[in-house]
C-alpha cells in the first residue's frame, strides 16, 4: 500500500460551512490511492490536554487513535461533538464520503518536542492508509497574526527546524551540542499554529514539504493555502 501524503492546510473557521466548489481539493491525493478514513489534527487554546472528537462512523478509529496517545503517555478523552465542515472538507478531498472522521484537538502549552512526538505517534495511522491533515483555522474577531503558508515567516521556520534537525542528527554524540539545540523544543507553545505546524513537520519526516498550494475555496472570499509531503 502507499503511503499517503500529510497535509497541513490554513483557513478561516466556518470555511466549509457553505458548499465548495474547488476541484483541485480532490486533485491533492492521487486517483489510485485508497482513502476510507481521515484524521484531523487542530489545536485550540483554552484546552488542558489532547480531545478526540469523533465526526462520523463507527468509532474503530477513535478508539484505535486513543489507544496509540497512551502508548506515548499522552491521555486524550473521546467526545461526541460534531463539526459538519470537517466531514465535508474530507468528502471534497476523497471525492466520496469516507468511512469515518476523527478530530484530534490538541491544547497549547506544551513544548515542540511534545507535539513532534505526537506526531510520530500518528505515523501509525498514516501506514494503514489513514488520511491526517493538520488542520490551522483562524477563529473569527482573532486579532493576533496569522501567519499563511506562503508567509516567509513560516517558510524560514521550517528551514530552521530541518536544519536543526540535520545538526543533531550530526552531533549525536555531542551531548552538550545536543543540549543546546533542544533548548528551543523545551520551551511551552501558546500559538495553536505552531502547535499544528510542528506536528505536521514530525509526520513529514522532520522535513520541508514537497508541495505547497492554496487556491479560493467558494464565493465568499474563503480561502485555503497549505504544504503536502507527499513521501
Amino acid at each position: 500500500m502507499p503511503k499517503l501524503p500529510v497535509f497541513y492546510l490554513s483557513c478561516d473557521r466556518g470555511a466549509f460551512s457553505d458548499p465548495i466548489s474547488q476541484p483541485r481539493l480532490r486533485r491533492l491525493i492521487k486517483r489510485d490511492m485508497q482513502v476510507g478514513n481521515v484524521a484531523f489534527i487542530t489545536s485550540q487554546k483554552g484546552c488542558d490536554k489532547p480531545e478526540i472528537f469523533h465526526q462520523c462512523g463507527k468509532g474503530v478509529l477513535a478508539e484505535r487513535l486513543q489507544s496509540l496517545m497512551a502508548e506515548r503517555g499522552f491521555g486524550a478523552n473521546i467526545q461526541g461533538g460534531r463539526d459538519p465542515g470537517l466531514e465535508l472538507l474530507a468528502c471534497n478531498m476523497m471525492g466520496v464520503a469516507p468511512e469515518e472522521v476523527i478530530e484530534l484537538r490538541l491544547n497549547t502549552g506544551m513544548t515542540s518536542d511534545d507535539y513532534r512526538q505526537i506526531g510520530h505517534c500518528l505515523e501509525a495511522l498514516r501506514e494503514q492508509g489513514i488520511l491526517l491533515v493538520c488542520l490551522n483555522q483562524k477563529e473569527p474577531g482573532d486579532t493576533e497574526v496569522n501567519h499563511q503558508p506562503h508567509d516567509a515567516y513560516i517558510r524560514n521556520l521550517i528551514q530552521q527546524w530541518e536544519h536543526e534537525q540535520l545538526w543533531l542528527q550530526a552531533m549525536s554524540g555531542a551531548n552538550l551540542a545536543g543540549r543546546k539545540a533542544r533548548i528551543g523544543q523545551d520551551m511551552p507553545l501558546a500559538d495553536p499554529t505552531l502547535c499544528v505546524l510542528n506536528t505536521a513537520f514530525s509526520l513529514g519526516g522532520l522535513k520541508a514539504p514537497q508541495r505547497v498550494f492554496g487556491f479560493a475555496l467558494n464565493e465568499d472570499s474563503h480561502s485555503l493555502a497549505g504544504y503536502g509531503w507527499m513521501q
